[in-house]
């Protein structure tokens, strides 16, 4: 059998206009010559790509050389004894930088993501001279061809295996949860011995999997404590650079890492600063300029920041008993987009540590607690030693397209939590009098380029979302009472994917962040009317900090609103110690936090990047299941194994799906005639298989697409279609067939014929549709059918207000009859449009109506969506009542004729412009008898529950 001659990923070229990867240059031309392709523009209208120079003799004998592991640290460890040993166990060649030279980076941007809350971008000014490229470096792919058995994978590329399919065994059994002893019952089957495999027990597949190419590699180290503990301590822990560089050269980062800082206006009048990733902040223009204190009069010319991103927080892995914690220590790249970094299937975080977690011997359990700190920054000293020494002299390093760029390492976010330092007592009592913990040798303090004052950020989930339940809602619950806020949040109806609290809130255990923001989400119109005016402007004031400081970009006016919310908060929080929901003074150290926010926004970029959520998250994946995939022993090492492997299968699956997807034979490399150039995202999307990410539907495009007569096999009427604000999404099958009469009748809607009338009679004039309750249409005005097709659901998708090139997740809404169970009926709101386009969100509710959906339908004979509404009387909260003008929330009354009857009218479905959600205005005690069925409809007056989710809020809130 002739051997298959694989092709190195590297001798590929690709398309300077699209990025699609050819095996030649010959078919490169030919698919840019192709009339129907939007690559064929002339060749000499694409600028060739700019390829950096080296720095000069003179500048290279002005600057160190880059880091070597060459050293041992041990002299500056102390009692640490560095015994290194290893774990043991039984592309893109072309040289890509960017197009504009470096000193030539003032430029207006023209094409920049924009929204009704996005600053326009203006100008944009890059720092001059900064992260320069120099040719040599290696990719990703480079590095698995190159390996010591990258020659076998010219022929076999799945080696050590013998095929794909025996690849495909092994990386399910190795990702499995398998035991050894199952693994080996598993191939000892008849039927999987008839297969061609290259293993026969688990051993020897473990074996195997040793061969594969290797990330960062883990090593463990006996530490002796000053003090003794109960159990030895060990720390393990992987090289730093080597994670930083697995960071940097990862091929999904391609697109979305960042090395030069900028300052972003709104206006080519350079009047208001524009703030989202780090890098567009001052402290990362400052680091790029600042002088260094060891030796070096700045950065050097073309020298790149690396912002390291260190995460570090304590979770139990015993399950029931046994009460064993884990420490892990998670390294991220600031240069990495915000929106990739903050995704956990993306791995934009590596464990880079398991901490010990130390039992000290002592009987004060504060001196075991300040033990158990200084412990914790001496590991930390003699992990990050190699980012310090990088940080002082700089490290070549490759970047994802396998280019070399000189790099610093300064530390920009940290999530963690004079007397003799020998005399603990002492000392302790003295460190306590300022404030201080204790650790007189903190890992921070050697490490050039690092602020504690800079990297010790403002943490969103628990110094927004955790304050918010250890206070805000505490003081609510304590000021309105436990059975009354139980039973109001036991009426509210929620929507479709958002949780509901049946029980009440004043009771609840373990509770997490998720259900701090789903608490927020009502918890100023549940209390308002039930507690002071004064009070609720206080609570108002805080929810409307900590929504608008979760938002991804900022101007100078953002942050004015910023602060005038917290000002407003400081204006009357008086009134919470006068309702007795604290009893106290305000000292409280989360909120004395919230008064560096906006100084943080200036100096580091939007205050979400810093969220813990995702290191959260992570504790899951790469501590909690590692640690309960094995036999409960040595907990540290079994984990260590674990990710080893499960990182070496990783990469061998990314490497060898890169691989393949590249044809071995020439002639049949790329099809001239072929038009779809784009990027694979399916394909993508197959290379994270064993870490599935949720994928948001793009109803947008669907709904462009079948008005494009793409999809032939869609049934008529497309059940997908948008205006330029809103897509909407029906069944394919509808979910009730029945005359008007009898829908009428199970709705309960008694001029629904009439209405249906008035509806094709404004169509047919080109009148504009509103819900005023008055006939214009004739009864006896012809309709095409008395049948009707009916929906009991339809999905309604946003644009995101921030960047109108994304898309919310689509919202469900229901439109149900009465039933078992829902004796009332389910019924949600929307925002309305009276044409079929509109301004929304630009001016807020102005020129809009919100009404609830009451039936979704379309009438046989016809291609168009109606709906049935009923309107709502929208108040502002400015001169209403007391209750209303502190919430700051608008006010509706639901719209009724003189008879008592309810106003409702048909619309066409794609005048949605926006889901909404109402709270019912219970007052100042709830009325007893109204249960979660009949709160919505017995209920006449609403608060519209702007706090609902953060898209609502800035549509309500920055654009009313």
């Amino acid at each position: 059998m002739a051997k298959k001659s694989l092709p190195r990923v590297r001798k590929t070229s690709f398309c300077p206009r699209c990025g699609k990867r050819f095996p030649n240059e010959t078919r490169v031309l030919q698919h840019m010559n192709q009339p129907s392709s939007a690559c064929s523009a002339p060749l000499n209208d694409i600028p060739p790509p700019t390829v950096p120079q080296p720095l000069s003799s003179q500048a290279m004998r002005t600057i160190k050389p880059p880091y070597a592991r060459q050293a041992s640290p041990s002299e500056a460890v102390g009692d640490i004894q560095m015994d290194f040993y290893d774990m043991p166990y039984d592309d893109r060649m072309d040289l890509q930088v960017d197009d504009v030279p470096y000193d030539d980076r003032d430029l207006d941007l023209q094409h920049s993501p924009s929204g009704p809350g996005t600053p326009s971008a203006g100008k944009v000014e890059y720092f001059p001279g900064a992260s320069q490229c120099y040719p040599g470096g290696r990719t990703f792919m480079d590095n698995f061809f190159s390996d010591e058995h990258g020659e076998l994978r010219e022929d076999n590329l799945f080696y050590p295996f013998a095929s794909q399919q025996d690849w495909q065994v092994a990386s399910w059994l190795l990702r499995s949860r398998l035991s050894m002893a199952a693994i080996d019952s598993f191939l000892s089957l008849d039927l999987i011995k008839e297969l061609p495999l290259s293993f026969r027990t688990a051993r020897e597949l473990r074996l195997r999997a040793e061969l594969l190419p290797s990330g960062p590699r883990w090593h463990s180290q006996a530490i002796r404590p000053q003090h003794p503990t109960k159990r030895s301590v060990t720390l393990f822990y992987r090289d730093p650079i080597e994670c930083v560089q697995s960071l940097l050269s990862h091929p999904f980062f391609e697109s979305h890492i960042e090395f030069v800082p900028r300052k972003v206006w709104s206006t080519a009048a350079q009047l208001s600063r524009v703030y989202d990733e780090w890098l567009t902040g001052e402290h990362a223009w400052n680091l790029q300029a600042s002088s260094s204190p060891f030796d070096l009069d700045e950065l050097p010319e073309g020298g790149t920041l690396l912002g390291i991103v260190l995460s570090s927080d304590k979770t139990n892995i015993s399950v029931m008993s046994g009460n064993r914690m884990a420490h892990p220590l998670l390294l991220s790249l600031a240069n990495i987009a915000t929106d990739i970094r903050s995704k956990g299937s993306l791995h934009g975080h590596l464990l880079l540590a398991l901490l010990p977690v130390p039992s000290f011997i002592h009987k004060k359990s504060r001196i075991r607690s300040l033990l158990s700190d200084r412990l914790f920054h001496r590991c930390l000293d003699l992990i990050l030693t190699p980012l310090k020494i990088a940080a002082t002299v700089g490290v070549m390093m490759n970047d994802p397209h396998g280019n070399l760029r000189y790099c610093y390492t300064p530390l920009v976010g940290a999530l963690c939590s004079r007397a003799d330092p020998d005399d603990l007592p002492g000392f302790l009592k003295v460190a306590k009098s300022f404030g201080l913990n204790g650790v007189h040798e903190p890992f921070w303090r050697d490490w050039p380029l690092s602020d504690p004052a800079q990297f010790l950020k403002v943490e969103p989930l628990h110094h927004f979302f955790r304050m918010s339940w250890d206070h805000d809602i505490q003081w609510c619950i304590t000021v309105v009472g436990d059975d009354e806020i139980d039973f109001r949040f036991n009426l509210l109806q929620t929507p479709v994917g958002y949780r509901s609290f049946a029980d009440g809130i004043s009771k609840l255990k373990q509770v997490t962040g998720r259900d701090h923001r789903s608490i927020q989400r009502y918890i100023l119109c549940v209390v308002a009317g039930a507690a002071p005016p004064r009070f609720i402007a206080a609570i108002r004031a805080l929810l409307d900090f900590r929504y608008l400081a979760q938002m991804p970009v900022f101007d100078e006016q953002a942050l004015a609103k910023l602060n005038a919310a917290l000002a407003a908060f400081h204006a009357d929080k008086h009134a919470i110690l006068a309702a007795g929901g604290r009893s106290k003074h305000f000292r409280i150290p989360k909120l004395e936090l919230m008064q560096h926010v906006a100084p943080s926004i200036r100096t580091s970029g939007a205050p979400m990047q810093w969220s813990a959520d995702v290191t959260e998250h992570a504790h899951v994946t790469e501590v909690k299941n590692p640690a309960r995939a094995g036999n409960n022993q040595n907990y540290y090492a079994q984990i260590a194994r674990h990710l080893d492997r499960s990182d070496k299968c990783f990469r061998f699956d990314l490497a060898t799906n890169i691989a393949s997807s590249h044809d071995p034979h020439p002639d049949n490399g790329g099809d001239p005639t072929d038009e779809d150039h784009e990027p694979d995202d399916e394909k993508s999307h197959n290379l994270l298989y064993h870490s599935p990410i949720w994928k948001i539907v793009d109803y947008f495009k669907i709904a462009d697409a079948l008005a494009n007569g793409i999809s032939h096999n869609a049934p008529h009427p497309a059940r997908t279609f948008a205006s330029s604000t809103t897509a909407i999404h029906l069944a394919t099958k509808p979910h009730r067939r029945m005359t008007v009469d009898e829908a009428a009748t199970l709705f309960d809607l008694p001029d629904l014929l009439s209405a249906i009338r008035d509806c094709f009679d404004r169509c047919a004039n080109g009148i504009d549709h509103d819900i005023s309750g008055r006939r214009r249409a004739s009864s006896n005005y012809s309709l095409p059918s008395n049948k009707i097709q009916i929906w009991t659901k339809v999905r309604v998708q946003v644009r995101n207000y921030h960047n109108s090139e994304m898309v919310e997740p689509a919202q469900t809404m229901n439109v149900a009859p009465p039933s078992q169970e829902h004796p009332r009926g389910l019924y949600d709101c929307a925002v309305f449009s009276p044409g079929a386009e509109s301004d929304w969100p630009s001016q807020g509710l102005n020129g809009h109506m919100i009404a609830q959906l009451r039936l979704v339908f379309r009438m046989l004979g016809t291609d168009q969506f109606l709906t049935y509404v009923q309107r709502f009387h929208v108040i502002p909260p400015a001169g209403h009542t007391t209750d209303a003008t502190s919430s700051g929330l608008h006010v509706l009354k639901r719209a009724m004729r003189s008879n008592g009857e309810r106003i409702g009218d048909v619309l066409p479905l794609s005048h949605i412009r926006s889901p909404v959600h109402l709270i019912p205005r219970f007052g100042k005690t709830a009325n007893p008898r109204l249960t979660t069925h009949t709160s919505h409809e017995f209920s006449t007056e609403f608060w519209l529950n702007r706090y609902w989710n953060k898209h609502i809020y800035y549509c309500l809130s920055l654009c009313a």
